[in-house]
């Protein structure tokens, strides 16, 4: 965007900036592709002013911007995606205001246009941006070492997928000939060895050899345990250095997967006004139904991030299933349990060591298997914190 704008809609507003201060003011919509970005400015008036398509890079927009509307940019809009994180990232570096929107609901009021273009979708993110911030969830953008933490999670955690999807597709193929490998084999070495002597009876009993195409995929598995095995050993020494994991750790049932993937989740507790709210995030709090004298209440939402749920119902299951120590919490899951159910209680209790957790966070506290001490050693922290 080297060329000056000539367009009358620019001219007028501009100089309506110049002659009236308190009209200087323009927001932002974004529409962002992966090569290029719709870019729609409106004014106080939600006229537009300019609307143009560039490259999804966030210095040629902040150019654009400063160049054309000076320090006039009041917020830019955004929907989440992709390269939502890095531009918003960038583009603060450079002074300006961003918000991120959920893309969901973002979606829901665009949906009511006849044409969906992106330049449609960049105008009416423009006119939320300017009006329409107050209905629509503001989504907070996460550290560059929380995304770091996040990928080696994710990493691992697709590992440990296809090394699993693969067993299972050598269990099934090796069953079609009547073989069977015993479960129950968390060593790769273990597997192999299990599955060469079926292979080996196949062989002998069916006349057909797999080896050449099975034994392949086993070497497939053990580089996938061993790559799982060195991001898990990078991430246990992060945690170990991180003095709120090494709380969260102290947790029956809570282990450095679940430390990490529950504070990268977070990143800031400060964003949180209940401690409530913290479940409701994760998608561990129920659906809630009402119209007129319907109520209904279902399942958990689902609508958190999808990992960090995962583990904390892992890590439920663990201190329901594993733990000898006692704690309250514990008490109060089997208690639960009996009463509506493994599967159910597990969810609850999830949602349970969620806020617990949280709370550990925000008051600086440690974990205590009695309820009734949670109470006393808080007041002794805090009172160390003033002192």
């Amino acid at each position: 965007m080297s060329k000056k704008i000539v367009a009358p809609a620019y001219v007028a507003a501009m100089a309506r900036a110049e002659a009236d201060p308190a009209a200087a003011r323009f927001w932002v919509g974004l529409d962002i592709g992966f090569k290029s970005t719709a870019v729609c400015v409106v004014d106080v008036d939600g006229a537009v002013v300019h609307q143009v398509s560039m490259k999804s890079h966030a210095t040629e927009i902040g150019r654009y911007l400063r160049r054309n509307f000076k320090s006039h940019v009041t917020l830019i809009g955004m929907e989440t995606g992709g390269l939502s994180p890095h531009l918003a990232g960038k583009l603060r570096e450079q002074g300006f205001q961003v918000a991120v929107l959920d893309a969901l609901q973002v979606h829901r009021v665009l949906s009511v246009k006849r044409n969906k273009t992106d330049t449609n979708d960049a105008r009416g993110i423009a006119e939320i941006t300017r009006s329409g911030r107050d209905y629509l969830t503001e989504v907070y953008v996460k550290s560059n070492l929380c995304f770091e933490v996040r990928a080696s999670l994710i990493m691992r955690d697709r590992l440990v997928k296809q090394r699993r999807e693969t067993e299972a597709m050598i269990r099934g193929l090796v069953r079609v000939y009547g073989g069977r490998i015993e479960p129950g084999s968390d060593s790769p070495a273990t597997f192999r060895e299990r599955s060469i002597d079926q292979l080996c009876l196949i062989a002998d009993t069916e006349g057909v050899d797999l080896r050449p195409r099975v034994i392949p995929l086993l070497d497939l598995c053990e580089r996938f345990y061993i790559e799982a095995g060195r991001i898990e050993r990078e991430l246990d020494l992060l945690a170990a250095s991180n003095p709120v994991c090494k709380r969260f750790m102290e947790i029956p049932g809570i282990g450095t997967i679940t430390a990490l993937s529950f504070y990268s989740a977070i990143e800031d507790p400060t964003r949180f006004r209940h401690v409530d709210d913290v479940a409701a995030y994760l998608g561990l709090t129920p659906r809630v139904y009402q119209s007129g004298e319907s109520l209904t209440h279902g399942g958990i939402s689902k609508m958190g991030n999808q990992l960090t749920r995962t583990h904390l119902v892992g890590a439920a299951t663990v201190m329901l299933a594993n733990t000898k120590s006692f704690s309250t919490l514990k008490d109060w899951g089997m208690k639960l349990s009996k009463r509506v159910g493994f599967n159910k209680a597990k969810v609850a209790l999830a949602r349970k060591l969620a806020i617990v957790m949280f709370s550990l966070w925000r008051d600086g506290t440690h974990f205590m298997a009695k309820a009734a001490d949670v109470g006393p050693h808080r007041d002794l922290m805090q009172a160390r914190a003033t002192a």
